[in-house]
């Protein structure tokens, strides 16, 4: 009962900073207030805090007060960390869920571009494949290139929801082994999206990302 308590109490705390408009950053009404509001304890009230704090949606600074948070999705990186590594371990169908969720939102995202004709984009896309050539900095710059067309599609959601299946990804790619690709192959697969976004031709774009998921796609099977 406690634990449901808590539960509505989050909720409740979730709706009052709705209807309130309260943005990342603006301070939520103190603890006496918020028993006074919802009619419940002071544990209880700060159970709900503590959820909605793993959560990212408040910020606790003991001292100064409870604050909106960002609700960032890296708050979700625990839970999907676990997730995939749990269901990894027998037949890898976390990974592989993983990898066809990252495959769908890159492929919908890269197409987009194809409306475009960003030239800066294209240059700091190419200055990344370059900079894959070298092994010291190649997995820094495969990130960003894949960031940078996330940022470019104009989604922010799924730009996060991408940096956190990389992070995820990064975290758990042992499981399958290091990467076999060799920087040439690496730099080949990157410049053919590169070229097919600079073509703005949707199908060539969506064949690219696939191609670019074949190697991970392999060493699942």
């Amino acid at each position: 009962m406690r634990t449901l308590r808590s539960q509505e109490l989050a909720d409740s705390i979730v709706e009052l900073i709705d209807r309130r408009g309260l943005g990342p950053g603006d301070p939520l009404p103190p603890e006496p207030r918020l028993m006074a509001e919802f009619g419940a304890a002071r544990n209880s009230v700060r159970e709900a805090l503590r959820t909605l704090q793993a959560l990212g949606i408040v910020d606790i600074r003991h001292g100064y007060g409870t604050f909106v948070g960002a609700a960032s999705m890296t708050a979700l990186s625990p839970s999907l960390l676990f997730r995939t590594r749990a269901r990894s371990r027998d037949d890898l169908s976390g990974l592989r869920d993983l990898l066809e969720v990252r495959q769908i939102l890159e492929t919908e995202l890269t197409r987009k571009l194809a409306r475009q004709r960003d030239e800066e984009l294209l240059e700091q896309l190419a200055e990344r494949v370059r900079r894959m050539a070298d092994p010291a900095t190649s997995a820094a710059a495969d990130g960003e290139f894949h960031e940078l067309i996330c940022t470019a599609a104009g989604n922010e959601l799924a730009a996060e929801l991408i940096r956190l299946f990389w992070s995820v990804y990064r975290q758990t790619e042992a499981l399958i082994g290091a990467p076999r690709t060799p920087s040439d192959a690496l730099v080949a697969k990157h410049q053919r999206i590169v070229d097919a976004i600079a073509a703005g031709d949707p199908d060539a774009i969506g064949e690219a990302v696939r191609h670019h998921f074949d190697e991970v796609r392999g060493r699942l099977t």
